[in-house]
């Protein structure tokens, strides 16, 4: 350290290599990533609190299992087709082990997921059940098959096997689903109903009976809720070489008519053959049975493309939330009338905050749209690179400070401040920071607009800061500051690439020259003593004022600088006799203390010395560095 013009400068110091280190493409592919997953989860929880208030409680359910799905950061990859198709055993080719149940007749009966675990354990989800089962891998067959459990009358949910294979170490969960087609109709119905949770799926067809009507009206259906699907055609063994020619050109052909002309890739296997050569260490089978082919896809698919397919799905999903609720509510306003032939009415505040909720939905919508039309138009890019955010820009109402304002009290009637003791303006700005603060809390927390301006003001000075987050909760205050922790990262981003750091640098820094809520307080001081100067010209104020504890030496001055003469003696005069009773009752309190006569004390005496206080410097809770102090 060096000493220059009184102060001390850090000394120049001999450049280090990783100042200029490049950054990892990897890091900003994560960051970026990261940072849209983070950006699809803001939307979603806003989407869900409209969608609630709106009533619409099933839709801001579904919004909720997407926030956790990105917060698990669960990638499904599903095996889909009809039944005997060979998707069980599709499954266990691809993690090298007889695990899945295989078998002539239909088998699975419930949704079988295979996750990463460093211990091998199963763990069974009833429906209506709070506490899962976990049981040893090999009970596996008596929860999900038609043998073990017939139309699922155990009432599966989820039957996950936690398995140490690579395969499954990137945050993947392979699920076996049961066949479409089976004279089981429930587990037509659990495919069904479980391809709106798939990220991508495993579409298997057989080489002996080839894409059915039935199988192409399922593979729409999953086109619906799925973007990436690799269509894999199974038992490849069967039939002669020029056989499978002819089946995979037909195959091909077909599932390009369905999907509008789409680039496809057809992956012909024999998973009996591959678990096989898996099994015994053969290669060359391995790879003669297609298996080895598929997997590397796979694999290259899971390390390269899975996040943009993830958030791609995820988007997708809350997309479809969102249009479907919003077609309900736009069907429900324009049928009028209910069933009861009289039109639905209600209350002036629940119609407006609907109308704020559908608004919210819509706008959330609008740029989950925006979102997707560039990653569509930019992948992989777009995404990974981080760069989307700047492309959906807010409204300019919602960087406009004035646009987050809480209003300002309405002038009193009365002040029954003065009824009690202490200060009665610090109490009246105490209470008005407190109510702006229960609803700014709640604000930076619900309102995206709110945060934008928040974080272009770059918050609140320290104190005011401190009291938002005494009321905030850790939830609500993670939410709220995100957005401005990361303007102030821009800001200093910018700072480091331009010129005059240190000023710059310090303009960041806030106080209460530049603290909204410091703003909002001057006002509302210099708003409450003007009624209070109106208030004391009348005989009754005065009367009440004489009674009062009166004000604190800041108010006062500022009190007695706003009315006439005759009423600036009486308030001087008023404090100085307030001093000397506290006087008086500190130095009896400390008598009585003393002399052990603590039963004497009374309450006035006891709290002598707080209300001096109180009256020399003003509450603690609003003891602001006013910019007149000549401190800052």
């Amino acid at each position: 350290m060096n000493k220059k013009d009184g102060a001390y400068v850090a000394a120049a110091r001999p450049a280090d290599p990783e100042d200029a280190a490049p950054v990892n493409p990897d890091l900003a592919k994560l960051r970026g990533y990261t940072q849209a997953k983070l950006f699809l989860a803001e939307q979603l929880r806003l989407q869900r609190e409209a969608l609630t208030t709106l009533g619409r409680e099933e839709s801001g359910r579904r919004c909720g299992e997407l926030l956790v799905k990105l917060a698990e950061d669960r990638f499904i990859l599903a095996v889909v087709g009809q039944f005997k198709r060979g998707k069980s055993s599709l499954m266990n080719a691809i993690i090298g082990r007889e695990l899945l149940p295989t078998g002539v007749l239909p088998l699975t009966s419930a949704i079988t997921v295979l996750k990463y675990g460093a211990t091998e354990r199963l763990v069974v989800r009833r429906e209506n059940s709070l506490f899962p089962d976990e049981l040893p891998v090999a009970a596996l067959a008596d929860y999900v098959t038609e043998k073990g459990n017939p139309s699922n009358q155990k009432k599966v949910k989820t039957a996950t096997v936690e398995l140490s294979v690579p395969f499954l170490r990137r945050g993947v969960e392979f699920v076996d689903t049961p066949g479409v087609g089976s004279v089981v109709a429930a587990n037509t119905a659990t495919t069904y109903g479980f391809l709106p949770e798939c990220d991508a799926v495993l579409f298997v067809i057989s080489v002996d009976t080839p894409l059915t009507s039935l199988e192409l009206a399922f593979l729409r259906e999953i086109r619906e809720y799925v973007n990436r699907i690799f269509f894999v055609v199974n038992k490849l063994d069967l039939v002669s070489p020029a056989e499978q020619e002819a089946v995979l050109t037909f195959v091909t052909d077909t599932i390009r008519q369905q999907t509008g002309g789409a680039a496809i890739r057809v992956f012909p296997v024999s998973a009996r053959q591959g678990l096989a050569a898996r099994l015994t260490g053969d290669l060359a089978g391995y790879e003669q049975s297609g298996m080895k082919a598929l997997e590397e896809t796979l694999a290259a698919f899971l390390a390269e493309e899975k996040s943009q397919a993830f958030l791609a799905a995820v988007l997708h999903k809350a997309l479809q939330i969102g249009d479907a609720a919003m077609e309900q509510d736009f069907c429900q306003e324009a049928a009028g009338p209910g069933d009861s032939g009289q039109a639905r009415e209600k209350p002036a505040g629940t119609a407006r905050r609907d109308s704020s909720a559908v608004a919210l939905v819509m706008a959330v919508q609008a740029k989950l749209a925006a979102l997707a039309k560039r990653m569509q138009e930019n992948q992989p890019a777009a995404l990974l690179a981080g760069d989307f955010l700047p492309g959906i820009p807010l409204s300019a109402e919602a960087v406009n400070p004035a646009a987050f304002a809480v209003p300002a009290p309405a002038p009193a009637k009365r002040l029954p401040e003065l009824g009690g003791k202490g200060c009665p303006v610090c109490r009246h700005l105490e209470n008005y920071g407190r109510e702006f603060f229960r609803r700014w809390q709640y604000q930076i927390t619900m309102q995206e607009q709110d945060q934008a301006g928040f974080a272009a003001e770059l918050g609140f000075c320290p104190l005011h800061t401190w009291q938002l987050l005494a009321l905030a909760s850790s939830h609500g205050a993670s939410v709220g500051y995100a957005r401005l922790a990361e303007e102030a990262a821009r800001r200093l981003h910018r700072i480091s690439d331009g010129p005059a750091r240190e000023e710059k640098l310090r303009q960041l820094v806030h106080d209460s020259r530049n603290c909204r809520v410091c703003r909002l307080l001057r006002q509302a001081e210099a708003d409450y003593i003007g009624q209070l100067a109106v208030w004391l010209g009348e005989a009754a104020g005065r009367r009440w004022y004489r009674r009062s504890q009166g004000v604190c030496l800041r108010h006062l001055s500022l009190l007695v600088a706003a009315v006439a003469a005759d009423d600036q003696r009486f308030l001087i005069d008023h404090g100085a006799q307030r001093f000397e009773e506290a006087a008086e009752d500190m130095r009896s309190y400390a008598l009585k203390h003393e002399a052990v006569r603590r039963e004497l004390q009374n309450r006035d005496e006891e709290e002598a010395y707080r209300q001096a206080v109180i009256h020399l410097v003003g509450e603690r809770y609003v003891c602001i560095p006013w910019p007149e102090d000549g401190i800052l």
